[in-house]
């Protein structure tokens, strides 16, 4: 940094000033805005600034960041929004909008987003501190300290060194003007790179220091160079040195910067600024209202404002000096400057606070007053026609002075010593007073006392003035008075004034009275030949912030400038008779306090239609012509800043994941909030930096009214409650002087509407209702068509039911008159058993009629059980085995029969196969397995197994099967009863003995039986 090479923490410009031009003013006091740390600052060390394409400023300071202004605050970015360090060095705008920040200790970053990043983490320029950064045709130059220059083309880097012709690796500046040369100032001299070569300059040919910080160029073509000794001048052929200005040493300059208008500036170490218009030069110091001599460079803005940045303090905006104070400092004997008059030579005459002075232009006389009233305030003063000055002292006596000697006029006179307010000498020479008891008039020697007894509407007069007319307005508490040299006339707050007490008048040029009240500002236009007035009254609602007026004067453009005691008023009277509204331009002046104090009354107006007022701060010299001097004056721009919701920040990426920047600000995208009652408060700024106090704001919420806000510096706007639907907030700014309204700044939103308000949910219903009537109207039909079907399915089960009970009585009928059949042949079979006269056919009958049983028993079980399908098996066979042993019943042997059947079901397919295989089994056991014992047992197994199978067991402690039995080689016809019986069951069967008897074996599927009894119609 700069001050490495100075061992000093301080570095500062001033303004070039050639050697031999007049010195003009060295103590004035300028019109210079201070920002610095208590502005909101971070630091009050500033080395760059520069404004990009949205308006902001953005400055680069030495430890505190990065910050942005928009001529009212500052947002500063830091370490934690991706700076490497807190050091700023450099700042630059490129053609594609990028704003480029040299970052301490070395590289630099740009925007990615809100947040800063180093585009470049892995370049070597990365470990160089960039001291300057510039584009030239579509390249981004990078001056670094020690590593020559770094050539951005295309995403790629080249370096320019020493070793390719640099004076120097170290860069601090380069630029290119009109002639495509590009010049380069460096730690040792200064290069010049045109048509790919370079040419070299230090101290040796010319250059006033070995350091070249800065270039610029003069409308002349001339460049200027600032060195660390002094300034150096090239007109193309040679260098011209500039090392003292009025034998003041400028050592170290830091910056030269050519101004829009021609000037040119020079920033010097610890001299402050020097200015050169060409012909003559100011000194600006910290006497001259600079936060500080310490000078590190210039920036001049898009509307032309010069900037001062300082090393020590801040920055400082030159207004211009169009205000300019002259003080004590500047040789008066106070900065309380009290009244003011300028004689008939152009003198201008103050009364201070400690006596009067006088400055014809060149020097500033004190006049000592009599001894008595040394160093007193004087609050009046007044040239009488014979050319000396009567001043007002503060024991009311009147002191006239010739420029030699003081009299008392007062006493020669033969006048009272009231408290004398004013003095008016009018048109005709007659000398008034204006005094706490009335006016006085002296004419030809005589005294005349004018007071409410007379028709005065008050005694105590501030000011008396004499209109075009020659008709006389005096100023007083209790209202204005009005005096055509015969009579007074009242007007007060009855008639319409905003306030009684009066300070000052004046009139315009279309003859109208303007007042100076402790309310503002009044005027009073002539009606019915001016016999009576129409009053329009101006205050808080034309933008006033202090309504006392203390004195008030129309320049010649017509504009009315009022004096408070907080700053000065510029009111736009022609504007107002073009429009109807007034339009009011605030000048603080000074930033201590409330502004510049201007005292009541004091005020004159030189030849040339220059302003001189007395305030605090010494006697202010106003020069229109040099007020609205810019070369460039834009619109303002207006930014919407901030939006909440119920007093919270937006949280944008709720609604929109990909949000925009533009140099590191958000662009509020358009987004739908939620429904309800919410409030919505809108942040708004415009971008003006010389004046930003005098801008005001209208806005209005398209979708929601009609109508645009009043003009107001209020820069929020709040609604509640806003209805579902589309918005766009409309702001645009009035401000600058002269003022001038910016673009239209909008911001579309919508609120939703709630899910019962939305066409999805309108259709929604629209279909819903249209389901309910289809649904409704084909439920009817449906119930009336079941109704209709039940009908008929009752009637038809009627049918159905009829029928069936009609098949089931015949099914049982059939069933009871085969059992009954059956019945009669084993009654038959019985009697043929009592004929026959062998055993074998009694054996055989026998077997027959118990075959015929057991199928007798299932269509008995058939037509007893509820199922006309399917039978109890269990019952059955307990019963069956019943008749069985019945008729087996032999009273020599003992022989009984254990039964283990499951309670299962079978149908007559199957319930009459196994009925007759057990028959022809527990009858053989009867029969045979018996022989030669006197008891016997018969075991009846009927399980069902897990595979839904049917297992038949039939075993006997009988003599068992002979030892040669094959079922195959048996002519028995119980067997191949058995035999067939097992196949029609679909059963394996099994004969064998066992240790106690005999046992037979049989596995078969069970069948489900039919659910209805199959009945053909």
């Amino acid at each position: 940094m700069r001050y490495n090479w100075v061992f000093k923490n301080k570095v500062f410009y001033t303004f070039l000033l050639l050697v031999g031009i007049p010195f003009v003013g060295v103590a004035q006091h300028y019109d210079f805005k201070i920002y610095s740390v208590n502005e909101g600052l971070p630091q009050g060390q500033v080395h760059d600034m520069v404004q990009t394409s949205d308006g902001f400023i953005w400055m680069a300071t030495n430890g505190g960041g990065l910050s942005r202004f928009d001529g009212n605050s500052f947002k500063t970015y830091t370490t934690e929004d991706g700076l490497r360090n807190n050091a700023i060095q450099n700042l630059y705008e490129d053609s594609q909008g990028r704003l480029w920040v040299a970052n301490y200790p070395g590289g630099v970053v740009t925007f990615k987003g809100d947040s800063l990043v180093n585009p470049f983490p892995d370049d070597s320029l990365t470990h160089y501190e960039v001291w300057q950064i510039k584009e030239f045709n579509n390249e981004v130059w990078f001056g670094t300290y020690g590593g020559g220059i770094f050539v951005l083309d295309d995403g790629e880097f080249r370096r320019i060194r020493k070793q390719d012709g640099l004076v120097s690796n170290s860069i601090w500046d380069f630029k290119q003007f009109s002639d495509g040369v590009i010049w380069i100032a460096t730690q040792h001299g200064i290069s010049k790179f045109e048509d790919g070569s370079f040419t070299n300059y230090t101290v040796e040919d010319g250059v006033s220091g070995a350091k070249v910080y800065q270039i610029t160029e003069d409308k002349k073509g001339n460049l200027w160079f600032a060195t660390s000794d002094g300034v150096s001048i090239w007109d193309g052929k040679t260098f011209r040195k500039i090392k003292k200005i009025n034998g003041i040493d400028l050592g170290y300059v830091f910056d030269v910067k050519a101004a829009a208008n021609g000037n040119v500036w020079i920033g010097t170490e610890m001299k402050g600024v020097f200015v050169f218009d060409g012909n003559s030069y100011k000194h600006f110091t910290r006497e001259n209202g600079l936060s500080s001599n310490y000078i590190y460079t210039f920036f001049e803005d898009a509307n032309n404002n010069m900037w001062v940045a300082t090393d020590e303090n801040g920055v400082n905006l030159y207004r211009g000096d169009a205000f300019v104070f002259y003080g004590k400092n500047f040789g008066f004997s106070s900065d309380g400057v009290l009244s003011v008059d300028i004689d008939r030579d152009g003198t201008i005459w103050t009364g201070t606070e400690n006596g009067v002075d006088s400055y014809d232009g060149e020097e500033v006389r004190h006049h000592p007053l009599p001894e008595r009233y040394a160093d007193s305030n004087i609050w009046e003063i007044e040239e009488l026609p014979n050319g000396n000055q009567l001043i007002v002292m503060p024991d009311n006596t009147l002191l006239e002075y010739d420029g030699d000697e003081y009299h008392n006029f007062t006493k020669e006179k033969g006048l009272k010593r009231w408290y004398t307010y004013d003095v008016l000498i009018d048109s005709k020479g007659v000398c008034w007073l204006a005094t706490d008891y009335g006016i006085i008039r002296l004419q030809d020697g005589q005294v005349e006392h004018f007071t409410i007894e007379d028709g005065l509407v008050g005694n105590i007069v501030h000011h008396i003035y004499e209109d075009t007319q020659g008709d006389f307005y005096i100023a007083t508490t209790a209202g204005l008075g009005i005096y055509d040299g015969n009579s007074f006339e009242k007007v007060t707050i009855e008639d319409g004034l905003a306030h009684n007490r009066i300070n000052y008048i004046t009139e315009d040029d279309k003859g109208n009275i303007w007042l100076g009240s402790a309310s503002g500002v009044s005027v009073l236009q002539p009606q019915n030949g001016g016999s009576q007035y129409s009053i329009t009254n101006f205050g808080k609602e034309a933008g006033m912030r202090l309504l006392d007026s203390h004195f008030i004067w129309f320049d010649q453009e017509g504009h009315l400038w009022q004096g408070t005691n907080g700053g000065i008023n510029r009111l736009n009277v022609p504007r107002y008779w073009e429009t109807g509204k007034m339009n009011l331009v605030h000048y603080k002046l000074f930033e201590e306090g409330m502004g510049a104090e201007f005292n009541f009354k004091a005020l004159a107006e030189d030849s040339s239609g220059t302003a001189w007022f007395g305030s605090m701060e010494g006697v202010m010299k106003l020069d229109i012509s040099k007020l609205n001097a810019r070369t460039k004056t834009n619109p303002p721009t207006v930014y919407i800043t901030d939006i909440k919701r119920n007093v919270k920040k937006v949280k944008w990426e709720k609604y929109n994941s990909k949000l925009e920047y533009q140099t590191g600000r958000l662009i509020y995208p358009s987004v739908t909030f939620p429904p309800g009652e919410h409030t919505y408060t809108f942040s708004f700024s415009g971008l003006e930096y010389r004046q930003p106090g005098n801008m005001e704001y209208r806005y209005r919420m398209k979708g929601f009214e009609d109508t645009w806000s009043p003009l107001s510096a209020n820069n929020t706007a709040t609604y509640t409650n806003l209805e579902p639907g589309d918005y766009t907030l409309m702001v645009q700014a009035v401000g600058g002087s002269p003022k001038m309204k910016s673009e239209v700044t909008s911001y579309q939103f919508s609120v939703a509407y709630p899910f019962w308000h939305t066409y999805w949910f309108y259709t929604l219903v629209v279909i819903s209702f249209v389901g309910i009537i289809y649904g409704y109207i084909r439920v009817r039909l449906g119930m009336l068509e079941k109704n209709r079907l039940q009908e008929l399915v009752e009637e038809r089960t009627k049918d159905l039911r009829e029928a069936l009970g009609e098949k089931e009585v015949l099914i049982k009928e059939i069933h009871h008159r085969v059992k009954n059949n059956l019945a009669v042949i084993s009654g038959l079979l019985e009697l043929q058993q009592g004929y026959s006269e062998d055993d074998f056919s009694r054996r055989v009958l026998s077997e027959s009629q118990r075959r015929v049983q057991s199928i007798s028993m299932i269509h008995e079980k058939l037509y007893q059980s509820e199922r006309l399908a399917e039978i109890d098996f269990k019952k059955y066979v307990k019963e069956f085995i019943d008749i069985v042993s019945y008729s087996f019943n032999y009273t020599e042997k003992e022989i009984t029969v254990g039964i283990d059947v499951d309670g299962f079901k079978l149908g007559v397919d199957q319930g009459i196969p196994c009925g007759l295989i057990l028959n022809e089994l527990v009858s053989n056991a009867y029969e045979h397995a018996f022989e030669n014992q006197e008891k016997g047992h018969i075991e009846i197994s009927m399980k069902e197994n897990g595979e839904s199978n049917i297992e038949l067991v039939i075993a006997d402690n009988g003599k068992g099967l002979p030892e040669d039995f094959d079922i195959s080689k048996s002519d028995s016809l119980g067997l191949s009863l058995i035999e067939t019986l097992s196949m029609q069951l679909k059963g394996d069967f099994e004969f064998y003995n066992t240790t106690d008897g005999a046992k037979f074996e049989l596995e078969f599927p069970k069948k489900e039986a039919p659910l209805k009894v199959p009945i053909d119609e």
